[in-house]
C-alpha cells in the first residue's frame, strides 16, 4: 500500500500523542514568595513513596535557586504542585543539589512512576506541564552532538525545544523510558542523563549530600570535538575511536599535579574504557560512594587511575590522580534564566 508523506506525518503525530498520553504524569511546580510567582518548572516522579507515603518529584534546582544565580535556596518560599488531574497540592523542598542543578519536591499524593532508560538512539520527546491551564507540553526531536552552554560536562543535548516552564521535565524515548531531566537553554535543550541523576539521588539518600571527587579537568567526548582538533589526534593514534579530550587543566589541581595536560585523551579509568562523559561521571560517583562507605566518609586519600594518550609525543601513559572532595567553589556553572513573564499574584485555590 502506498504511504504518502501526509499519511506518514499522521502516523508520527499519533505515535507522539500515544507516548505523551502514557507519560502524562508530568507535574508542574510553582514557587511563590509572599503570594507572588517567582519561578515555574516541570517535574516527574522517579522515586515513588517514602516511609510516610509521600511521592518524590524530581525537578530542576532552578526552581529554588536564588535570583542572583548562586548556590542558595530562595528564602521564605512556598511550593505548589499542579497534579495531572488538575488538583493543586503543597510541595516541600526535600533535596537540592546545586552542582548538578536537580531538586526533589515531596508531595502527599500518589503519582505513577516513570521507567528509567539508558538508550538515547532515535527520536525523543521533551515533556512538561504548564502550571496555568495544566496543559501537557511536548516537543519532538533527536539527541544531537552538541555541547551545552552550561558548565556541567555530563550534560547531553537534544533538538527538542522547551520553555522555561519545561525545565525539570523528563526527556523520554518512544519506549516510554526516561533518558534524563531537561534544562532550558535559549536555542537548544540540555538534559542530564539518568545514569547521573540516579547516582545523585542514591548518594543523597546514603550520605545526606553529594560526595564527588574533583579532579580539576574539563573534557568532552571525542565525537564532540571539532575536526581540526581531532585530526592531529588521529594522526598520532589511528586506532583511537573513543575517549575524552582534555580541554582544560586547572592550575594546581589534582590533575595538574598528576601531570595531565591540555590535548591529552583519557581512554581508560581503572580497567574500563571511556567513551562518553556521562559514563566517566558515573564511574567517579560510584568510586566516591564505595570509598566513602569503606572509610566512613571522605578520607582524603581517594585516587583515580587513568590511562591517557599524549598527542604531543605519541605516548600512552598511566596516571594516578589524588582526587579532592568537590566543594562549592568548584560547582558547575548554572546561570539561572530570569523569568520572561511578569511577576503577579497567583490564585492557588485547588480545583474542585
Amino acid at each position: 500500500r502506498l504511504v504518502t508523506p501526509m499519511m506518514a506525518a499522521l502516523r508520527v503525530f499519533r505515535l507522539v500523542k500515544l507516548h505523551c498520553w502514557s507519560q502524562s504524569q508530568s507535574s508542574a511546580c510553582l514557587l511563590l514568595q509572599g503570594g507572588k510567582r517567582i519561578r515555574v518548572c516541570s517535574g516527574f516522579v522517579m522515586h515513588g513513596t517514602d516511609n510516610t507515603g509521600a511521592n518524590m518529584i524530581l525537578t530542576s534546582a532552578t526552581l529554588v535557586r536564588s535570583l542572583n544565580g548562586d548556590s542558595n535556596v530562595i528564602s521564605d518560599v512556598t511550593v505548589k504542585v499542579l497534579l495531572p488531574d488538575g488538583h493543586i497540592t503543597d510541595g516541600h523542598i526535600f533535596l537540592v543539589d546545586f552542582h548538578y542543578n536537580v531538586a526533589v519536591v515531596k508531595i502527599a499524593a500518589y503519582l505513577a512512576l516513570l521507567e528509567e532508560g539508558t538508550t538515547n538512539n532515535g527520536a525523543v520527546l521533551a515533556l512538561g506541564r504548564a502550571y496555568e491551564g495544566g496543559l501537557l507540553m511536548c516537543s519532538r526531536g533527536q539527541v544531537v552532538n552538541k555541547k551545552s552552554k552550561f558548565g556541567c560536562a555530563e550534560l547531553l543535548v537534544s533538538s527538542c525545544k522547551v520553555s522555561m516552564a519545561g525545565s525539570g521535565g523528563p526527556l523520554v524515548n518512544y519506549n516510554g523510558q526516561v533518558l534524563g531531566i531537561n534544562f532550558y537553554e535559549k536555542n537548544q535543550t540540555s538534559y542530564l542523563p539518568m545514569l547521573i541523576v540516579s547516582r545523585i539521588l542514591e548518594q543523597h539518600h546514603c550520605f545526606g549530600k553529594l560526595i564527588s571527587p574533583w579532579l580539576g579537568l574539563r573534557y568532552s567526548s571525542l565525537h564532540m570535538v571539532p575536526l581540526a582538533v581531532l585530526e592531529p589526534i588521529y594522526q598520532k593514534f589511528p586506532d583511537v575511536d573513543q575517549g575524552l579530550y582534555v580541554s582544560k587543566v586547572v592550575e594546581g589541581s589534582p590533575a595538574d599535579v598528576a601531570g595531565l595536560r591540555v590535548g591529552d585523551v583519557l581512554v581508560k579509568c581503572g580497567d574500563k574504557l571511556l567513551s562518553s562523559v556521562p559514563e566517566f561521571g558515573a564511574m567517579l560517583l560510584d568510586d566516591a560512594k564505595a570509598h566513602s562507605e569503606a572509610f566512613g566518609g571522605w578520607a582524603g586519600d581517594m585516587t583515580i587511575e587513568v590511562v591517557i594518550k599524549r598527542q604531543r609525543d605519541g605516548s600512552t601513559v598511566s596516571k594516578t590522580i589524588a582526587a579532592e572532595m568537590l566543594r562549592e567553589n568548584n560547582y558547575n556553572r548554572w546561570p539561572a534564566p530570569m523569568p520572561s513573564y511578569t511577576i503577579r499574584l497567583i490564585n492557588v485555590t485547588p480545583r474542585r
